[in-house]
């Protein structure tokens, strides 16, 4: 489906991408679009899989390909955003689009690069577009800048040219787009867990954050927080949970002494974290009587979503949910960048295991004896 195309082939969008993904099946209400939008939008999205021809190391037939796929999703999308103006497959579109010039221009032509900053431009100027498109024209635009001004014809995602481009874009988005703070709180969530820099460079993000004209003092004291060197979290120490449930149910870890506890931080847009479910409500039969409970940190967009999902896979435990996506209140304190993240808590209130995923029925098990 698009995310896994998003993320394994162009993966400058990052956390963005997937939001998109997980927008398209939210709460908006759409005008009906025209038959037939969903067998055309098929054809575009085919399209995005010549753009990665040659891996890491591509030849110069692999950056020619590239260049010609390119150039063709980004006309193509483009095309369908005009055909079918109102289907809900529209902010994926941009996205493409956005996606195809990117990886022409970076491949090396610059009409593509000329066209891409238009695109951006037009897309920013759109005012009834959700932020998060704007961002990604923004981010993949910038990242194509960076890449042609360093004279890159190819960025590995998690390279370090890659990182320094995607974060220069993150910057760039915070003073063009009205909703800075959540793009500070992306780089803010970077500068807290991101495997893919030193600690140097870590501070270096919260720092220039810090100092932001635009950033709020809310964001000021998070970034603050970053550069103390203070974690909300440590292993043997209490984990301090609380909230209001999305069915209504009140859940705070430091109520819950007595009973082993799984905080799983997930979402319904999360392959993976789909795939876990089976294996949690396994584990929910079989030691919930024993003393074993369940909470989830819902990193969903949609309240609707969720609500079905958990409806029709039956999952009984507590759910927090505030639409907030990476910006999940309780996931962004933790500095939580991946899902699905486990974290196991003893009968004590506090954190034991941060990887549950592993061995999850023998750790349940041994806690759960102690």
């Amino acid at each position: 489906m698009i995310q896994n195309m998003m993320m394994s082939l162009w993966t400058v969008c990052g956390l963005v991408l997937v939001c998109l993904a997980a927008q398209a099946g939210g709460d908006n209400q759409r005008k009906q679009p025209p038959p037939g939008d969903v067998q055309a939008f098929e054809l575009v999205e085919a399209l995005a899989d010549k753009l990665g021809q040659g891996g890491n190391k591509p030849s110069e037939a692999d950056l020619a390909a590239r260049r010609k796929a390119g150039k063709e999703l980004g006309e193509r999308a483009r095309r369908f955003l005009m055909d079918y103006p109102a289907s809900e497959k529209a902010e994926h579109a941009y996205a493409l689009a956005g996606i195809g010039l990117s990886a022409a221009a970076v491949a090396g032509d610059a009409g593509a690069a000329k066209e891409l900053e238009e695109f951006a431009a037009a897309t920013l100027k759109e005012a009834k577009l959700p932020e998060m498109v704007k961002l990604h024209a923004l981010l993949v635009n910038e990242v194509a800048k960076w890449a042609r001004k360093n004279m890159k014809t190819n960025l590995a995602p998690g390279s370090p040219e890659f990182q320094k481009a995607y974060t220069e874009g993150l910057f760039t988005a915070a003073d063009a787009l009205q909703d800075s703070d959540s793009v500070f709180k992306m780089l803010l969530l970077q500068a807290k867990s991101g495997e893919d820099f030193t600690e140097a460079e870590k501070r270096q993000i919260a720092e220039r954050v810090s100092q932001h004209e635009k950033a709020s003092e809310t964001i000021r004291a998070e970034a603050r927080k970053v550069l103390s060197g203070a974690r909300p979290y440590a292993i043997g120490k209490p984990l301090d949970i609380r909230f209001t449930a999305v069915d209504g149910r009140t859940v705070d870890l430091s109520a819950m002494k007595g009973k082993v506890v799984l905080v799983d931080f997930w979402a319904t847009w999360c392959g993976p974290c789909v795939a876990e479910v089976p294996s949690l409500k396994k584990a929910y039969q079989a030691y919930h009587e024993k003393g074993f409970e369940i909470v989830g940190i819902s990193l969903d967009d949609s309240r609707k979503v969720l609500l079905d999902f958990i409806r029709k896979h039956e999952m009984p435990w507590p759910q927090y949910f505030d639409g907030k996506h990476w910006n999940n209140e309780i996931s962004f304190r933790f500095g939580i960048n991946f899902v699905p993240t486990q974290w196991l808590v003893d009968k004590k209130g506090v954190l034991r295991r941060l990887d549950a995923r592993n061995n999850l029925d023998k750790s349940v098990e041994a806690l759960l004896r102690e």
